[in-house]
């Protein structure tokens, strides 16, 4: 078990190796084999979810969460969680793809259940649910827009009070912000600028020293020219403003925070600090889990982790962790004098990136590492960290439009693509 005290002290480690190193590297996992009822993926961890009849597209494949003090009333938490992110990687570089609804049900999943979107909430350090934010929504409108709901259950899926916190609509496709406000909780939901900033690309060259290609150079006169992958692209968001009482228990600050998509009592996707799906579960981009090239050697293992719960992570899956933080740490090799203490460095941020749950202070103003904002730049914070100081940055220092200091805290989508 792990104390609150313990939890806010760890307050990541690592929040961030690749949120989204998905694009990509997902085509290489859309044939994994499903567990239960649903084909699921984290943030393109797998290529969102398979298109139907198996799913519906990617409305419930998570592609970040945020977790920070509301910036205009210190007792409130701010809680983000986007889906319907990048889902073909053709369409890098091009533009967003078409508008799309948050998810309602998806076919051969449960019969007919809904889908809800869930912040998952531990006031005690268990990495188990004590609190749960849950969002559902209607049948999207013409407009893009649909009724929502949002409910607070406790850690056994009851309602506070029996009642429903909230009732509203998302904002239609080419709507201004609608806010929705009801019992000191504020709720906005539609379409955003994707707020991860990261050169995907530069990052799954890592490896080759070539000037042209890894990010290894790019701070190098005449090195590799970085590029924001995920520049003009566009999310599905839910933004909310919430009570920090609701998510703390006898006055600790300290929680942890993760989100879920589910249909009914089935799990489709679960997310804490970003990419740790992608980055170190089977199968991911690097050795030992691929020989070379996109040959694969171990099981794909994706949609187990997304299935699971944060409460066994540490059980289940620090070897893969381990595994594959030795191989980054080797690109270090050529410039350490000392290789003996990696393997005591490797296991202490082992322990970090597991549970997967991303950890916050309710009561500090400070961004990352206490959580994480939208213009925190994660991947430069902890790059240096997961490659043990081969890799310092990847160029990309801020999201490609600028973010708003006020609710909902993330910039008006780009023109979708023609």
């Amino acid at each position: 078990m792990t104390s609150a005290g313990s939890m806010g002290r760890k307050t990541v480690g690592i929040v961030g190796l690749v949120a989204l190193i998905t694009a990509l590297v997902a085509a290489a996992f859309l044939t994994q084999a499903a567990p239960r009822t649903a084909t699921a993926a984290d943030h393109l961890d797998a290529p969102g979810i398979a298109p139907p009849p198996g799913g519906d597209g990617i409305g419930t494949d998570l592609t970040d969460i945020y977790a920070f003090q509301s910036k205009t009333d210190a007792k409130k938490t701010v809680l983000i969680m986007n889906v319907n992110g990048l889902g073909d990687p053709s369409h890098i570089g091009t533009g967003p793809e078409s508008d799309r609804a948050f998810a309602t049900a998806l076919p051969k999943v449960n019969g007919d259940a809904a889908v809800t979107y869930n912040f998952r909430i531990d006031s005690d350090g268990d990495a188990t649910a004590d609190t749960t934010i849950q969002v559902a929504f209607g049948k999207a409108r013409k407009d893009g827009s649909q009724k929502l709901e949002v409910n607070v259950l406790d850690g056994k899926g009851k309602g506070r009070k029996g009642k429903v916190e909230l009732k509203g609509r998302s904002t239609g496709f080419d709507e201004s912000v609608v806010v929705n406000e009801e019992h000191g909780i504020k709720a906005f939901a539609g379409r955003r600028d994707d707020p991860f900033f990261f050169d995907l690309l530069g990052f799954l060259k890592i490896l080759p020293a070539d000037s042209s290609l890894s990010l290894l150079t790019c701070a190098a006169p005449g090195g590799h020219t970085a590029q924001d992958t995920f520049a003009g692209q566009n999310v599905s968001s839910i933004v909310l403003e919430v009570p920090s009482k609701l998510l703390t228990e006898h006055g600790n600050p300290n929680i942890g925070v993760w989100a879920t998509t589910n249909v009914g009592d089935d799990q489709i996707d679960r997310m804490g600090r970003p990419a740790i799906n992608t980055v170190f579960i089977p199968n991911n981009p690097f050795p030992p889990d691929r020989a070379s090239g996109d040959t694969p050697t171990k099981s794909p293992m994706k949609t187990e982790f997304n299935h699971g719960d944060p409460s066994t992570d540490v059980a289940l899956w620090n070897g893969e962790v381990v595994d594959t933080l030795t191989w980054l740490f080797k690109l270090n090799d050529g410039t350490e004098a000392d290789t003996s203490d990696d393997a005591g460095k490797i296991a202490g941020l082992a322990g970090v990136l597991l549970p997967d749950i991303l950890t916050v202070d309710v009561s500090s103003p400070a961004g990352f590492l206490n959580g994480r904002q939208p213009a925190d730049d994660v991947i430069d914070a902890e790059l240096g960290l997961v490659t043990e100081g081969a890799v310092a940055t990847d160029c990309v220092g801020s999201n490609d439009v600028a973010f708003p200091s006020t609710f909902p805290y993330l910039a008006a989508p780009h023109p979708k693509l023609p």
